[in-house]
């Protein structure tokens, strides 16, 4: 059966009972819309896989895949690399159980669910260029440059520093001071 189809079967009954609008519909995208909220439902068949994202009007939507389900939601309820007929039944699943809050349109749930994107999108920000900046002194420790040694381990928090690049750190304030 069409991705569209599924949602139509399971899910329509769900968001109109909930005040929803079903807003766009093609064999592989359907959202619906409620007040300000949206949700989207998408399946990619180029990958075979299938995305929930869900937001208010105007701002950036969540993508709602397994990390978000288990860290968010506190829940074992997978989303991502299943069958349409199993995310369609999981989303319902969602939507009546962890999600309801969303789909009751509680602005709170939305916002919280918001700042966790944001936080999450932030840490990895962070993380990749905390990555760089190793790399980069990595690279300068071996040419023996020690003045960007010290230049990009001072970008990393020293608390998340690994120790051998601590160790490096010293050594280059050292070799810089004699």
């Amino acid at each position: 059966m069409e991705f569209n189809k599924l949602i139509s079967e399971k899910l329509h009954p769900l968001f109109i009972e909930n005040g929803f609008k079903l807003t766009e519909q093609s064999k592989h995208i359907v959202n619906y819309e409620s007040g300000s909220l949206v949700v989207a439902m998408v399946h990619n068949p180029r990958e075979n896989s299938n995305t929930l994202w869900i937001g208010r009007d105007g701002f950036q939507e969540v993508e709602i895949d397994n990390q978000v389900m288990k860290e968010f939601f506190n829940s074992d309820l997978k989303l991502c690399n299943l069958p349409q007929e199993t995310f369609v039944n999981n989303v319902f699943l969602f939507f009546v159980g962890d999600g309801e809050g969303l789909i009751k349109g509680n602005e709170s749930d939305v916002i919280s669910l918001e700042k966790f994107s944001e936080r999450r999108s932030s840490e990895y920000t962070e993380s990749l260029i905390n990555k760089q900046s190793l790399e980069a002194a990595n690279k300068a420790w071996k040419e023996g440059n020690y003045t960007d040694v010290i230049r990009h381990l001072k970008k990393v928090d020293e608390e998340s520093l690994p120790t051998s690049f601590k160790q490096k750190y010293k050594i280059a304030q050292k070799r810089l001071s004699n």
